[in-house]
């Protein structure tokens, strides 16, 4: 149940900012979208990893982007649903780096901005 049309928009404006600062290692736009006490939770090869997206950060920053590796990154965002405050979808990733993802994400809007407050991933 979408009650504020512009609710579509921003978070799907949240969701491409994530991605495209990820594939573009913009380290900066990346930390913008999760909110400070986000969680991100997942299996990476088959390792579960725990905590907040901070690690997650550190490696995009430490490494070249995606995009300068020569590879084509594709993304999809599926699945969307909003209700009120709160708002889930389902992301697939294809091609960045050595791996695929599904990703979970879920926003929570605060004080009238759209922000992630977790991420669920997987490998695959």
């Amino acid at each position: 149940m979408i009650t504020n049309p512009n609710d579509e928009l921003e978070v799907m404006a949240v969701l491409e900012q994530y991605v495209e600062s990820y594939i573009h290692a913009d380290i900066p736009a990346l930390r913008d979208v999760f909110a400070p006490d986000a969680v991100m939770n997942g299996y990476l090869d088959g390792r579960l990893i725990t905590g907040t997206p901070e690690p997650f950060i550190q490696n995009v920053a430490s490494r070249p982007s995606i995009k300068s590796s020569g590879t084509d990154p594709k993304y999809q965002i599926e699945q969307l649903s909003i209700t009120h405050n709160a708002a889930a979808a389902t992301l697939q990733e294809v091609g960045f780096g050595p791996y695929n993802f599904t990703d979970y994400m879920h926003l929570l809007k605060r004080d009238g901005v759209w922000k992630i407050i977790s991420k669920t991933f997987t490998t695959f």
